[in-house]
């Protein structure tokens, strides 16, 4: 099966991997980029690093008096930032998204500015990385002498061409860009492999058609124009701020190394914020061969419109490979491609204006009458604007934007048909909401579940931080009925991040709609010990809100603790008794039931020990926002018998395994089926909860009349 693009802590660095290629960030490091083949999940977390991307600034500091670099001329280096934030806005199957903005510090600390980079990823094995540098505070720095983004290549490459000129040994070449660099790319080579570096144009953005934001008011409606632009300050590109911008490139014993310079061996005395403001794109792609890489920079640099029935084709925008199309229809779309000698990919970005109705129901997408994977993100109820960076609690909104890859026929048009439907979707909620100037703000990785059926609240979220379910509600409710409810093995009661297989390696949306969806991941503990997996299921068509879950742990290397736990639901949003909203838990086994009433606000521990029985029904009941039955089914018994209780704190409810010996020793594995799903109200009765449980246990499905 191919897996989703996710990012993936190595400890040190963000990983994102996506097809067989990773970008790396380093976290203590101003967000460094390294670019290679994917490897372990440690350290660095790539098999090597081909390319190696980097800031840089060079100014006379002025900042302080009586610091050893005052009046003299430091280099200031994007890795000095020893804590950059990191903004996840976009993890699928389509492509991957990471914001890094990192301060621009000397060796000394002294603060000169803010450089931020958008890095877009696809499994083509291209990368779209825009910078913005600003230099500010004008007491603490004289002329600006140098600003570029610097490249560093692998040591294994032996040659290097830009323009007309090649180095096949040592050398160097210096060329400015414009006519001496009309096929405006570079590459590094050797004998297996190929890096083009290549932009679009030397200056100038598509902020102008890109962007409907008019000069008059309702500006929230607008497709806003993306970050970049707005901090690129009317200017972007190469030479958006000089002539002296060019290349310097050179090859020796230590790999290649290519400037790519808004100013070099400069001495500008800033007038205004415009002279100190810096932003560019650059595209990197990496293949065998030259001849391959071809298509991939003529698609960038030659992009080829659509014609759009339903909607609006706006633009293609070389910061994220994307044609920009906007909706006109809120029923659908159709983007139609000509036929295409070079075979190109294309990315078609479906977008809605914020006056559109939202759609909170299935999405379904076909290229050539085909279906299609797709993505889908929301940006929340903020915009990225860079002058109001604001925190949202959640960012718990349906789609704003349908994202699909197609690959054109050299031989006929290739039409791509998006349609939004009744049923279900699964969005992922985009940090994409400015920057956090102070990073005061926690990162949040989260995708939200809509259906048709509630268009007033997600159904649930899933945090792929956490690997936990957040905020289940029941269908025609806006009220949560479950906090959290954990999807990762863990130790009951763990206090460390050692006892929780949370740490993300591998997640898939196996469907999206509009009938179901379904999702899987594959998570370790921090020192990959032990592995969990998960596959969850929530159909549409089904009469109450439904989760199917299968789990999966199995031992890597050794598990240290006596319980391994599958299921802790945790209903409240706090421990006080005020906000709990449920009297009593009831379990069921075959021939027997167990009620544990939570007299508030004591509750008492509370436990059925280790269960005869295969199968364990239980129910949280009764409550206005719905009841929580779920139907747990072993299928390890007798030899792993299930043991379950309630906790003595408030009403969570564990079920777990002991596994005998401990430590637990590498290759055994623990299974678990269950399913959950919402029922009745506040005027549910415990007797109709035992017919229910005891009809369900026989049946090994939730059966309700």
């Amino acid at each position: 099966m191919t897996r989703d693009g996710l990012f993936v802590d190595t400890r040190s660095h963000w990983k994102g991997r996506i097809g067989q290629l990773a970008a790396s960030f380093a976290k203590y490091e101003g967000g460094l980029l390294h670019i290679g083949p994917d490897g372990a999940d440690v350290r660095i977390g790539l098999e090597r690093v081909a390319l190696c991307l980097a800031a840089r600034v060079r100014l006379v500091c002025t900042s302080e008096p009586d610091s050893p670099d005052h009046g003299q001329s430091v280099l200031i280096r994007q890795e000095n930032d020893p804590a950059p934030k990191f903004h996840f806005l976009e993890e699928g199957c389509v492509r991957l998204g990471m914001r890094v903005a990192f301060d621009l510090l000397d060796d000394e600390g002294h603060y000169h500015g803010d450089g931020r980079q958008d890095i877009w990823i696809y499994p083509e094995g291209d990368l779209h990385v825009t910078t913005s540098i600003q230099v500010v505070d004008r007491r603490g720095h004289g002329p600006i002498q140098d600003v570029y983004l610097e490249a560093l290549g692998d040591p294994s490459f032996t040659q290097l061409r830009a323009g007309d000129q090649t180095v096949t040994d040592t050398g160097e070449i210096s060329l400015p860009f414009g006519e001496l660099l009309p096929e405006k790319t570079v590459f590094l080579s050797n004998s297996e492999e190929v890096v083009a570096l290549y932009w679009a144009r030397d200056q100038g953005h598509v902020w102008e058609v890109g962007s409907d934001h008019g000069p008059l008011p309702p500006f929230y409606a607008s497709h806003w124009p993306t970050g970049m632009q707005q901090w690129a300050r009317g200017g972007m590109g190469w030479t958006c701020r000089g002539e002296s911008a060019g290349i310097s490139a050179s090859l020796s014993a230590n790999g290649p190394t290519v400037d790519f310079s808004w100013l070099r061996e400069g001495a500008v005395e800033v007038a205004s914020e415009a002279d100190a403001t810096f932003s560019a794109t650059l595209v990197v792609s990496l293949g065998k061969f030259a001849e391959e890489l071809a298509p991939r920079i003529t698609a960038v640099q030659q992009p080829l419109p659509p014609q759009v029935s339903g909607g609006t084709f706006r633009c293609y925008t070389e910061e994220d490979g994307t044609y920009e199309v906007g909706q006109g229809d809120p029923t659908g779309i159709t983007v139609t491609f000509p036929p295409d000698p070079l075979s190109r990919t294309v990315r078609p970005r479906y977008s809605r204006r914020k006056t559109d109705p939202r759609h909170r129901g299935g999405i379904a997408a076909t290229i050539d009458g085909q279906s299609a994977p797709f993505q889908l993100k929301s940006e929340g109820e903020l915009t990225d604007d860079i002058c109001v960076p604001m925190e949202m609690s959640h960012r718990n909104d349906s789609v704003d934007d349908v994202l699909l890859a197609a690959r054109l026929s050299p031989d006929a048009p290739t039409e791509i048909r998006v349609d939004k439907l009744p049923g279900i979707q699964a969005t992922y909620q985009s940090e994409i909401t400015g920057v956090d100037l102070q990073r005061r703000a926690g990162n949040r990785r989260d995708i939200a579940v809509w259906s048709s059926r509630n268009p007033d609240a997600p159904a649930l979220e899933f945090d792929l931080f956490s690997g936990a379910v957040h905020r289940l509600t029941d269908l025609g409710s806006t009220d949560p009925v479950v906090w959290e409810m954990p999807m990762a093995w863990f130790k009951s009661c763990g206090i460390s991040q050692h006892h929780y297989c949370n740490c993300i390696k591998e997640f898939a949306l196996e469907e999206n709609g509009p009938d179901a969806v379904s999702l899987y991941t594959r998570s370790t503990n921090p020192n990959q010990r032990a592995q969990s997996e998960t596959w969850l299921r929530i159909p549409c068509g089904h009469p109450r809100l439904r989760l199917e879950v299968r789990m999966r742990l199995k031992i890597l290397e050794q598990w240290d603790d006596a319980n391994v736990e599958f299921s802790d639901i945790f209903p409240y949003p706090s421990r006080l008794p005020e906000t709990w909203f449920h009297d009593a838990v009831l379990f069921a086994q075959r021939g027997q039931t167990m009620i544990k009433y939570s007299y508030r606000p004591d509750t008492s521990f509370s436990t059925g020990g280790d269960s005869d029985d295969p199968r364990l029904f239980y129910a949280l009941y009764p409550s206005a926002r719905g009841n929580i039955l779920t139907l747990i089914d072993n299928p390890q018994h007798p030899d792993r018998k299930l043991h379950y209780s309630v906790c003595g704190n408030y009403v969570d409810i564990h079920v777990n395994f002991n596994p005998g010996s401990v430590p637990v020793p590498a290759g055994e594995i623990f299974e678990i089926n269950y399913v959950c799903e919402l029922y009745g109200d506040g005027s549910t009765t415990v007797d109709e909860l035992k017919q229910i449980g005891q009809r369900s246990l026989e049946a090994g499905d939730i059966i309700i009349d």
